[in-house]
């Protein structure tokens, strides 16, 4: 089983595990700015999962508090073979809770080689399949990128719904820059397509090794030829 790196810095202190009642934690994947991401245990279920807890200095900040709370229930709400499957959250300490996935993301494949056209056509139906089905709940994924994207044996699941939201209004540049639609990064207009241009830069990172626009943080900036037309 791989799991990810954590990203605190060597000279760091850890936190404390903080994790909601029936959860033993195991180890700490990531120790984000809003997050810290755990690889526990589920007592009662008896398997191993992944859990997002909020750390202890934003819980005062709402929209962050809000965002952690809305992922865990669009993730234990809406189940989709390549979405991935939320099994609750909790409101103190705010948290959800993810299964564990097996495999590699996406980003640390084609660091190591490009996907050839046939593998990218299957990753670009299962993706889709997934955002469709988001979409027809009325919810954007808005992060869709290779480091997003679990992928194991042909299978590709779409992770990280943290800044997942409604079509229309949105926060200005919130998401990753290079994958940014015009729209995503001026903050409105937000539609499902704006997920299919994350999709579509993601594919063709699968494909080429590089993003076609260069890592533009917003579209107010002169753009970069694309390296495919």
């Amino acid at each position: 089983m791989k799991l990810l790196p954590t990203s605190r810095r060597e000279d760091e202190t850890p936190p404390e595990a903080d994790l909601p009642p029936g959860y033993r934690p195991i180890k700490l994947m990531a120790h984000g700015r809003r997050l810290d991401t755990w690889d526990a245990w589920d007592e009662d279920r008896d398997v191993r999962c992944i859990v997002k807890v909020l750390r202890a200095d934003r819980r005062d900040d709402p929209r962050v508090r809000e965002a952690v709370l809305r992922e865990g229930q669009i993730t234990a709400s809406l189940a989709h073979p390549h979405l991935v499957r939320g099994y609750g959250w909790f409101e103190e300490p705010p948290s959800l809770v993810l299964e564990t996935l097996r495999g590699a993301t996406l980003s640390a494949v084609i660091e190591d080689e490009q996907i050839g056209v046939a593998d990218a056509a299957e990753l670009g139906l299962q993706l889709s399949s997934a955002l469709a089905y988001l979409h027809r709940h009325d919810w954007l994924h808005l992060d869709v990128k290779p480091e997003n994207v679990i992928v194991d044996h042909g299978k590709a699941v779409l992770i990280d719904l943290s800044l997942a939201g409604r079509p229309g209004e949105g926060r200005k540049g919130a998401g990753t820059r290079g994958y940014l639609a015009p729209e995503q990064a001026r903050g409105r207009d937000l539609s499902p397509a704006t997920d299919v241009w994350g999709l579509g830069i993601t594919l063709i990172e699968s494909l080429v090794g590089d993003i076609p626009f260069g890592d533009e943080a917003t579209w107010d900036t002169k753009r970069r030829w694309p390296l495919v037309h």
